[in-house]
């Protein structure tokens, strides 16, 4: 078979000749898959194997643009084909390997994809009316006036916390 060259963004698929039992073996045993992929080192946590049938009306490709968050415009050429398999699939996730693939029976490479990662994060955006109020006037730092009242309040509310633990001490001595 051909070598499938792989990267740290791509993820393989690969239709399975087993039963579903037997595929979820086959990616719980690492050697076993290893051996299957070409005698390459897999990560186990990422490879996972998933019965098409479960996804019912779903299907394959919608479930890999939807679920492992591949492009729909990469899936758009093998969606006839990947709508096509009913059985058990396996998925390498990125980074679950590091060197090309050279799969043998029982697995059947259907496609590898990268993932779409949406935009890069740019520039942060700037706008006139994150540095003003909605009047167009610039916000300015409260008053003196206004400190000075939330000050008021604070030593008044301590005082009531005060009196109200005197009269407490005092009922307490008494009793």
């Amino acid at each position: 078979m051909a070598e499938i060259p792989t990267d740290p963004e791509t993820i393989h698929v690969f239709a399975v000749d087993l039963t579903m039992p037997e595929a979820s073996a086959l990616v719980e045993d690492g050697a076993a898959l290893s051996r299957a992929l070409g005698d390459v080192d897999v990560e186990p946590d990422r490879a996972a194997a998933l019965d098409t049938r479960a996804l019912g009306d779903l299907g394959l490709a919608n479930y890999l643009n939807e679920g492992e968050g591949i492009a729909s415009e990469s899936l758009q050429a093998d969606a006839t084909k990947l709508s096509a398999v009913k059985g058990p699939i396996i998925i390498l996730r990125p980074r679950a390997v590091s060197k090309p693939l050279r799969p043998q029976e029982p697995l059947r490479h259907l496609g590898s994809y990268r993932l779409d990662r949406g935009t890069p994060p740019g520039m942060p955006l700037r706008a006139a009316s994150a540095e003003s109020s909605v009047s167009g006037v610039p916000p300015t730092a409260p008053s003196r006036d206004t400190r000075d009242r939330r000050a008021s309040g604070t030593v008044a509310i301590a005082a009531i916390v005060v009196a109200l633990l005197v009269a407490f001490l005092v009922w307490w001595v008494a009793s």
